[in-house]
């Protein structure tokens, strides 16, 4: 019988596949390099435009700390995490040009669920309110009320729309009538004088 491996499954020491960057500390962030060559011209530290680097380190050891731009293998190893940095710098393309309430601006959630929504690439409320049931349920346990909230919301706000535009509305019919009342007082005033000579 051949000797088993150390990754055999009916060897005890084994415990399961385990993928090696799960024990990694990983992080995305902004960074300004600097720029070399014009830091040496000039005589001064001269920084280039901010752009993506990752931080990689094992968990728990901070002497083998390493950083470098963002390549396409790093939005591979840990597209998650990489999603969610995209989002939080709003490097999402057409996240920002969805038109709507922007999930932001509502003061029903707090920002763990805004942080969550966006992952989940909601960008506007009225995407939440018309969620799918198998969207609500990926939402978590308060999916269904969170979409129910959304419409409620919703439906708040164009009511207090309509109705800012009907007392605008009524506001200027009110300034339109009181010039009228003006105008026709002017006329009459201008008109007495006339009546009297020719009366």
């Amino acid at each position: 019988m051949s000797s088993m491996l150390a990754s055999d499954l009916n060897n005890p020491a084994f415990v399961g596949p385990v993928n090696p960057d799960t024990l990694l500390a990983d992080e995305f962030y902004m960074h300004e390099p600097e720029d070399v060559h014009k830091s040496e011209a000039e005589g001064r530290v001269v920084r280039g435009p901010a752009i993506p680097y990752v931080r990689i380190s094992a968990a728990g050891d901070h002497t083998s700390v390493m950083e470098a731009p963002v390549q396409e293998q790093h939005k591979r190893r840990w597209p998650d995490k990489w999603l969610y940095f995209q989002i939080q710098n709003n490097m999402v393309e057409g996240a920002a040009e969805i038109p709507g309430w922007k999930i932001e601006e509502w003061t029903h959630l707090n920002p763990e669920q805004v942080r969550e929504l966006k992952y989940m690439r909601f960008s506007v409320v009225e995407q939440v309110a018309n969620a799918s049931d198998a969207q609500c349920q990926k939402m978590g346990m308060h999916g269904m009320s969170l979409r129910e909230a959304a419409r409620v919301a919703l439906r708040e706000r164009v009511g207090a729309d309509v109705k800012k535009e009907m007392d605008r509305k009524d506001a200027e019919i009110a300034e339109l009538k009181e010039k009228m009342a003006k105008f026709e007082a002017f006329m009459n005033e201008k008109q007495a004088p006339l009546k009297a000579r020719s009366g």
